[in-house]
């Protein structure tokens, strides 16, 4: 490892040993990762990767980590890519921003220039690049309506793919292995003051719906077209807690961190619940939350699976 991080101090990019993942992820959960690198321009990314691709690491590639659960020390290098500058071109309707742009900031340059058609995604805490990895969606829209091509890495190259040739389903792509350096998408003109109602719509129904606090959003997929908030209150769980961390009162699909919780508490929650929910209704709760760090992780969990 001695020999990473001369090479990323010699490239000038930013990176730290022990990073505590609290500062960083929405759930405020305490846990360290041994190197977390933080690029700062796509340029960089790029010089990051080829180097940990070119030492053949394993090593994983993440947005805002707004679903994701670090649930042990994390060994291998974690590459952030949601402090980077944001790099965009506005073309007529064609739009192209760097993978570690927020989404918040995606809307924010759409309503400047009059181009609509994901208002609905608006309060989503993700970059551009975990939002297609995972193909991010609310109220019935997906980031991937609008996107037409990708610019990727894989396998130690830079290419682009066209968005008709990735599979997307719900909050699923089949993007494993493929870090998004930056999306193209179109959008539709529109006035400025639609934009921004229909904005403001969605942050008051978001407002309504779901809980404020640090959490990890929803922490379960739809059952039979049913929130799974449906079934975890219908079974009594609302404000059942375990340590620091406890079901929501407003909705139940949303485990909330209140009071100092750690991600032992979060995943002895998720069992309780989905023992629950599985003795009453017969259904086997979903999970929309990765792990990271789990004794039993597969190798697909990791942008690049080499063997130190």
């Amino acid at each position: 490892m001695d020999k990473i991080k001369k090479e990323l101090d010699r490239l000038g990019i930013d990176f730290f040993e022990n990073y505590d993942v609290v500062d960083i992820s929405t759930i405020k959960i305490n846990q360290i990762i041994r190197l977390a690198v933080f690029p700062k321009t796509i340029k960089e990314l790029v010089w990051v990767l080829k180097l940990f691709y070119r030492e053949k690491l394993v090593f994983k590639v993440v947005g805002n980590a707004s679903n994701l659960l670090f649930i042990s020390k994390i060994m291998f290098p974690v590459i952030f890519t949601c402090k980077m500058k944001d790099e965009f071109e506005v073309d007529g309707t064609s739009v192209t921003v760097s993978a570690g742009m927020q989404i918040s900031r995606l809307i924010e340059l759409l309503k400047r220039n009059k181009l609509g058609g994901v208002e609905k995604l608006v309060g989503i805490p993700a970059t551009v690049g975990g939002a297609i990895f995972n193909n991010a969606g609310a109220f019935g829209c997906s980031i991937s309506s609008n996107l037409t091509s990708i610019k990727v890495f894989y396998n130690g190259k830079v290419f682009d793919i066209l968005a008709n040739k990735i599979k997307f389903g719900y909050h699923f792509s089949n993007l494993v292995g493929f870090v998004v350096l930056s999306a193209s998408f179109w959008f539709e003109n529109k006035n400025e003051y639609d934009i921004i109602s229909l904005c403001n719509e969605y942050t008051y129904k978001r407002t309504v719906l779901q809980p404020s606090g640090f959490s990890l959003g929803s922490v379960y997929q739809k059952i039979n077209g049913k929130s799974a908030g449906f079934y975890i209150e219908r079974a009594g769980l609302k404000e059942i807690r375990i340590g620091g961390i406890v079901v929501s009162k407003k909705h139940a699909n949303f485990f909330v961190n209140d009071k100092r919780g750690s991600a032992e508490d979060f995943l002895n929650l998720q069992k309780f619940v989905e023992f629950k929910v599985n003795r009453q209704f017969g259904l086997s709760l979903i999970s929309e939350i990765e792990k990271v760090g789990e004794e039993n992780e597969t190798s697909c969990r990791f942008t690049y699976p080499f063997r130190v």
